[in-house]
């Protein structure tokens, strides 16, 4: 697992504008395989792409959907993994704990691309290799001292005092450690859809018997 890495394998860039009608009818299941692959590694190669912030969703609280974004770690084409770090006093590792299954929604506008994923998450709290991964930055957001979501009298950041505001030292940051978690996402299904004037297009994905069997599907 690498982190800021392509996915691997795309065979395929990303088109700039949406595609239009000579490209849209020469679509292979090949090609839409390979743009599945190029939304994940751009949301890896490029920190200002949509495509870094998926939407992730989970079975919440009484069965209800719960949804939030989240941000692109790691990726792993070949183990078809994703990975997510995360509090883990918040919500969604309660959500996922109770009940892995969740769904990926990746979506550039740029080019009218959809990529959804489902599958099955796992948490790993205080993973020694994506902790020492993790820049300074992100790990000052695992010393806020409440968890996420609780009430609060008024805006705040949740950091203490101490750190609001700048990057502290190693030693205080370490102390976040304990409250971080991996969510680490493997892919089941993908579905991938095209939008265009030209007429849409859709393909699934799906794992079977170890093996990925490619359907179209209607828009």
């Amino acid at each position: 697992m690498s982190e800021g890495k392509p996915a691997g394998g795309a065979g395929s860039s990303l088109p700039q504008a949406p595609l239009e009608a000579a490209e849209i009818g020469a679509l292979t299941l090949t090609q839409m395989s390979a743009f599945a692959s190029a939304l994940i590694a751009d949301g890896l190669e490029n920190p200002s792409s949509p495509l870094r912030k998926p939407a992730l969703a989970t079975v919440g609280a009484g069965g209800l959907p719960a949804v939030r974004t989240v941000i692109l770690r790691f990726a792993d084409e070949a183990h078809r993994t994703l990975g997510f770090f995360t509090d883990a006093r918040s919500p969604k590792v309660a959500e996922l704990q109770q009940n892995p299954r969740a769904a990926l929604l990746f979506h550039d506008p740029r080019c009218d691309m959809q990529l959804r994923l489902s599958g099955r998450a796992e948490i790993r709290v205080g993973d020694e290799v994506a902790w020492a991964r993790a820049a300074a930055p992100s790990r000052r957001a695992y010393l806020v001292t409440a968890a996420p979501g609780t009430l609060s009298p008024g805006p705040v950041s949740g950091l203490p005092s101490d750190v609001e505001g700048i990057i502290p030292p190693l030693e205080r940051l370490e102390e976040g450690r304990a409250n971080f978690a991996l969510i680490e996402f493997r892919v089941e299904e993908r579905d991938m859809l095209i939008l265009s004037r030209a007429g849409n297009r859709r393909a699934r994905f799906r794992l079977e018997g170890g093996r990925e069997a490619a359907s179209w599907l209607v828009p």
